[in-house]
């Protein structure tokens, strides 16, 4: 069964109800580390030399790799909660137990094909002055939001796939996610589209709002993935807890 936007939506609601602090925390953790990663580097690295801003990129790239890490323990909380399983803050570093190779090269095959197009723009936002700079700050963005949102069509469900399939290479996650993807590229497409209206209201709340917001959009997310696959409506089996000892009763 496919599910509509409104569909998942309360669902991601009704699953979240009254368990929002760890999402929120979780979120806001990751916020944290990719602006603190970030503004260390172009602290360190005063970017007005080819040289510096090279490298200053590299490692943003890099900061941008280690963060998608934690936000593939994002989306594992959110597989948990929707499941009705346990779930913690730790979930974010679960990745990096799970051969972290297949996540980075899932990532960097998808960060690539993302920043390499935009890539003139954003060195030319480093070598102009300011409002020229801004421009092209801008332009670099729109264009890796753009690209960024078309691979999603295609291979968003990579990461899901290899959080619940330990043994799955990297790439053989990026064609089953392309393979689950058809026929439901226009769903995702609107899904995505719908949640504007409420991320631009967060900006009349100096972007607060976007603390519910985000693990908002990455629930509803998780429970697209489980449409597409199909656990809503068949749920995975649990596995029974081992059996404890019973003591000897002497009585």
């Amino acid at each position: 069964m496919r599910r509509s936007s409104s569909d998942l939506k309360a669902l991601s609601r009704e699953a979240l109800n009254g368990q929002w602090g760890l999402p929120v925390a979780a979120y806001l953790l990751i916020f944290i580390c990719s602006i603190i990663l970030t503004l260390v580097i172009t602290a360190l690295l005063s970017p007005y030399s080819v040289l510096s801003i090279v490298t200053c990129q590299i490692m943003i790239y890099i900061v941008n790799l280690f963060v998608s890490l934690l936000q593939a323990g994002n989306m594992k909380m959110h597989l948990n909660i929707n499941r009705k399983e346990a779930f913690e803050l730790k979930d974010l570093i679960l990745p990096f137990t799970m051969q972290p190779d297949r996540f980075l090269t899932v990532n960097l095959i998808l960060l690539l094909a993302e920043v390499l197009p935009s890539l003139p723009l954003t060195v030319l936002s480093y070598r102009t002055e300011t409002m020229e700079s801004l421009f092209f700050s801008l332009a670099a963005s729109l264009v890796q939001s753009l690209i960024g949102l078309i691979l999603s069509l295609f291979f968003g469900l990579s990461n899901y796939l290899l959080l619940d399939n330990p043994e799955m290479g990297a790439i053989e996650s990026l064609k089953i996610s392309f393979r689950l993807m058809r026929g439901n590229k226009g769903r995702y497409f609107y899904i995505t589209l719908s949640f504007i209206p409420l991320t631009i209201a967060c900006v009349f709340t100096c972007y607060i709002g976007l603390l519910w917001l985000e693990p908002y959009i990455a629930n509803t997310m998780a429970h697209f993935y489980m449409d597409v696959t199909g656990e809503i409506d068949n749920p995975r089996p649990k596995e029974e807890p081992p059996m404890q000892e019973q003591p000897f009763n002497y009585m």
